[in-house]
Order: C-alpha cells, then structure tokens, then sequence
C-alpha cells in the first residue's frame, strides 16, 4: 500500500514564568488529539525530542507530524 503525505516539524519558544506549564498543558494529550483538516489525515504527532528549558524561563521544543492525503 502507498500513501501520499508529508511530515511537519514545528518548533516553538513558549516564553515567561509559566512556560513548563504552558507546555505540558499543550502537550498532555496531543498525540490523541483529532484534527479537522480537508482532505487530510494526521496519521502521527507528536513532542520530538526532550524540551529544553532556558534560563530565561523559556522552553522550546519541537512537533514532528505525518499527515496523510485522505483519497
């Protein structure tokens, strides 16, 4: 079987005091989450990696995601 589809990397800086909460809120339960997009698919997402948290009390942290062409 063959799909048609891409993979998205998304990387992202949450600043201020209440970024590691920011975060985890963010990404609790994104991996279940459902996406409404046309003609699409998320077949996989997910946090890449392990977040980094600054000095600065910023955290970065990076989204890998597959979407799929829904045919």
């Amino acid at each position: 079987m063959t799909f048609s589809g891409e993979r998205h990397v998304i990387e992202l800086r949450i600043s201020g005091a209440d970024s590691r909460e920011v975060m985890r809120r963010m990404c609790a339960d994104l991996a279940d989450a459902e996406f409404s997009i046309p003609g699409m698919i998320v077949a996989d997402i997910d946090v890449a990696g392990t977040p980094v948290h600054s000095a600065d009390g910023s955290t970065s942290l990076t989204i890998e995601a597959l979407t799929i062409v829904d045919d």
